[in-house]
Order: structure tokens, then sequence, then C-alpha cells
């Protein structure tokens, strides 16, 4: 009777343990940019100008951990726009500059939940 109740417990345990699932780590593909948000632009814009992308990859390699990839970027006579992923899990940045590189502001365009 003993090692039944055991054998039985033990089978109920495995299966509410098989329903679990890992949401924590890397799903293998960049994060994606909150749904809520801008757009995130992933094509270069050839009107950008380098001191612009400079700026912005710098100004946020000194903020985060891990490399910084620039994959996109837009321009406007108000202000540039250069997109980047950032660490293993791409985590999804925008920065705002102008055209000579000054002034980059840095924007975090992931969803908060998904840290």
């Amino acid at each position: 009777m003993n090692s039944r109740l055991t054998f039985v417990g033990l089978t109920v345990a495995a299966a509410a343990l098989a329903g679990c699932v890992e949401t924590s780590g890397s799903t293998g593909g960049p994060m994606a940019p909150a749904a809520s948000g801008p757009p995130f632009i992933e094509t270069m814009d050839g009107s950008v100008s380098n001191a612009a992308v400079s700026a912005c990859q710098n100004a946020l390699s000194a903020e985060t951990t891990g490399g910084v990839t620039v994959v996109g970027s837009e321009f406007s006579q108000a202000a540039t726009a250069v997109y980047m992923r950032v660490g293993a899990n791409g985590a999804p940045w925008r920065c705002l500059v102008s055209s000579d590189g000054s002034n980059p502001s840095l924007m975090f365009m992931g969803s908060e939940g998904a840290l």
C-alpha cells in the first residue's frame, strides 16, 4: 500500500512538472521591440552620416555591457535615428542624434517586462 501511494505521488509530480516551461533566457532570436512603441528600422539609410552612427554607438557602448551592433538608420532634418541591438539577446535600442553626431539621446525599445 505504501509503495503504491509513493508511485502515485511520483506519477502526479512528474505529470505536473511536465507542463513547466522555461521562460527565462534566450529564445534563439533577438528580443522583439515593444509592440506599442515606434517602429524599429532594420535598414540603413545611406544619407546618415558616419559621425551620427559613431556617436550613437559610442554612447550606447558606454551605457551597456555586451556588443553593440548598428542594424538600421533613417535620416531626418529634425534628428537622425540610429537603431542598434545589444548583447546576446539583441535588446533593441534607438538613438536620436544630430547629423554632426552631437547630442545623442538613447531609448530602450524593448518591453521592460522582457528584461
